[in-house]
């Protein structure tokens, strides 16, 4: 239901001019009116993106949450409403085992919670703050940059997918995984960023 409502909100909001993605046309699928690929071919490629993107989870959430995308795959043929759904959705990721940071565009003290809730499902023991500075100086798309900058000396990469909502959604992911992640979500028909590119499109 929430889901349902917020999707009602969405539609009637005014498009933000920094929304729009500029990933290159190698990330993104759906450019200069590429044919989208089949529905089989995307909903393999979604289970093998999520299948990644989980894999610092247990194996029991990791097949919850599989079910959970795929079925809602299946009900709407659409990646995007997929991922939405396992992120925002009522049967999507449960507390101490999240994967998606997801913040409403002006939500900036959601930021640095959720990439602690993050951070404990991979074992990072040092969390990350936004430190001293201007609180009303905060933005999303900021603090997502700095979370990538202090994830990448641990190993790790910041993917970020975007929906076409107001909210921002963000992965942590190993980074021996991002090449084939940013594969799998593309051919998928997910939209995603890598941080240069997100960063970039923010400036």
């Amino acid at each position: 239901m929430l889901k349902y409502l917020a999707g009602l909100f969405r539609r009637n909001a005014e498009p933000k001019p920094d929304q729009f993605s500029s990933a290159p046309l190698a990330v993104n699928t759906v450019a200069g009116g590429a044919k989208e690929a089949p529905a089989p071919a995307r909903r393999e490629a979604l289970r093998r993106f999520t299948r990644v993107a989980t894999a610092h989870l247990d194996e029991a959430e990791r097949r919850r949450l599989m079910e959970v995308m795929l079925a809602s795959f299946d009900r709407y043929g659409n990646s995007s409403e997929a991922f939405e759904e396992v992120a925002l959705g009522k049967e999507g990721q449960a507390a101490g085992q999240w994967f998606v940071i997801q913040c409403d565009w002006k939500a900036s003290e959601e930021v640095e919670w959720q990439v602690s809730e993050v951070a404990t499902g991979f074992g990072i023991p040092e969390p990350w703050s936004w430190g001293v500075g201007d609180e009303k100086a905060r933005t999303v798309p900021g603090g997502l940059c700095e979370v990538a900058k202090w994830a990448a000396p641990l190993g790790f990469e910041m993917l970020h997918i975007d929906v076409g909502s107001d909210t921002y959604f963000a992965i942590l992911i190993k980074r021996n995984d991002a090449e084939g992640a940013c594969q799998a979500a593309a051919s998928a028909g997910l939209k995603v960023l890598r941080t240069p590119e997100f960063e970039l499109s923010h400036a």
